[in-house]
């Protein structure tokens, strides 16, 4: 029996194949957006063993093993139907029917579902509908709505669900017939030009149509990482963003870099490198969700030996009270009316901590909350004092910046790395842009454990 344990297919979709016996169901959308992957990922969370069936356009159930050996025991090879052209129209004249109208091509799918009667809770993918229909369009002529029509009257009276795959993303006459619509979509990031350094495509899911659910998000973030088809919750806020003694010390991953402590960004960045100068851009609509980036960084760092200097950016509520070693780090904030005295203060205050711990400290450093406090201009002189002082410490520091923020530009070309993290569907999105990434969905996990996984 397939894992059902882990549901890879949003709720609203589990919730139609459900409600009743004999949904039918219709998958569209531009080639390569993860039709066919959506589709056995359906099949593999929901069907029995061996109750499944795979009507193909396009390839014989060894390609199909070949590249989606989980579904084997979901859909046992003799239910891999070969429907490509020549197969399909031989099917129908080996079947004697009178090939001058569309019954023949009705009788040819109704043998499939008397087949199906016999399993328990049996469901039927047609892959792809398109194809059928070209293929026969010599046989049924314009009477392509009631084709459709008297297909799903088959599925919906001998109780088999039926999930139809489409090429076509705009709306056709099949959407209002089936009880359930989604459409797959691949598209790039909103805000960023083509060719920009900032440029990624990411897929999503659109829940169109379930009849007889609640549909409680229209679209989510998915993934085809590792050939399976994957969706993403939104990524709850949660409000203890502390730094905390709790939670796996993960090891500096060379003696020259610290860890961010995330495995999965330690494994995109390499780590952070002693003596750089690593900028976290937040946009718009990220919210307060990317502090558990900032305390994992600093609760691992603190775990590792490390001092660490917090100056909060604008709305990171954070005290001295709110950590577990209150010796190892310092919280600062802008004070005061000349910039270049306070400067020579935090010059000091990392002097301190690097002399408790004998070692290059962590900066995290609000660039926004600079900025506000004493204009762009003075940020930029407090910016060249800084980055001298880190070539020379091997301090390792992350600067916090949000989207729009005039010294961005700046910033970023004193950058060694340079992550940005988005809003995408209600989750969080985070990719390099200095060095180039593909985007990571972020997911907050328990323990306040955060897990990267790609979008692809």
């Amino acid at each position: 029996m397939p894992n059902k344990a882990h549901m890879s297919i949003p709720r609203e979709i589990k919730d139609f194949f459900q409600l009743e016996k004999g949904q039918t169901f219709l998958i569209k959308g531009q080639p390569g957006t993860g039709k066919t992957t959506l589709s056995l990922e359906i099949m593999n969370s929901l069907c029995e063993e061996k109750n499944g069936m795979y009507i193909s356009t396009r390839i014989d159930p060894r390609r199909l093993y070949a590249t989606n050996p989980w579904i084997k025991d979901v859909i046992p090879p003799k239910n891999v139907i070969n429907a490509t052209q020549n197969k399909l129209l031989e099917s129908l004249s080996g079947m004697g029917k009178d090939l001058t109208d569309y019954y023949a091509v009705l009788d040819f799918f109704k043998v499939f579902f008397d087949e199906a009667e016999d399993m328990d809770n049996p469901m039927i993918v047609i892959d792809s509908w398109d194809a059928v229909l070209n293929y026969t369009a010599h046989l049924i002529g314009g009477a392509q709505a009631s084709f459709e029509q008297n297909i799903c009257e088959f599925a919906r009276d001998l109780d088999t669900h039926l999930i139809f795959v489409s090429e076509f993303a705009n709306v056709m006459p099949l959407d209002y017939i089936v009880d359930g619509v989604v459409t797959m979509e691949q598209f790039r990031l909103p805000g960023f030009d083509d060719g920009s350094m900032r440029c990624r495509y990411v897929r999503q899911i659109k829940l169109d149509k379930l009849r007889g659910v609640e549909i409680c998000q229209k679209t989510y973030t998915t993934t085809l990482h590792g050939g399976r088809f994957r969706f993403f919750e939104p990524y709850r806020e949660n409000n203890d963003a502390r730094i905390a003694s709790d939670g796996v010390r993960v090891h500096d991953p060379a003696q020259d870099r610290i860890s961010t402590g995330i495995p999965d960004l330690d494994l995109v960045t390499g780590g952070l490198k002693y003596g750089s100068c690593n900028v976290l851009e937040i946009d718009h609509g990220v919210g307060k969700r990317y502090y558990q980036l900032l305390t994992a960084l600093a609760s691992n760092a603190i775990k590792n030996g490390r001092g660490v200097f917090i100056l909060p950016s604008i709305g990171y509520q954070l005290s001295s009270r709110d950590i577990f070693v209150p010796t190892n780090v310092i919280v600062s904030q802008p004070e005061g009316e000349d910039p270049v005295n306070w400067g020579k203060e935090q010059l000091e205050k990392w002097d301190i901590l690097r002399k408790r711990t004998g070692r290059p400290i962590l900066n995290i450093i609000g660039l926004d909350t600079i900025e506000f406090t004493f204009g762009y201009r003075e940020v930029l002189n407090l910016a060249n004092l800084m980055i001298r002082n880190w070539k020379e410490t091997n301090d390792v520091n992350v600067l916090v910046v949000k989207s729009g923020q005039e010294s961005m530009n700046m910033i970023i070309h004193t950058a060694d790395t340079y992550l940005l993290v988005n809003e995408l569907n209600g989750g969080l999105c985070l990719y390099g842009v200095i060095p180039r990434t593909e985007p990571y969905n972020m997911l907050l996990e328990d323990s306040n454990r955060i897990s990267l996984t790609p979008i692809v």
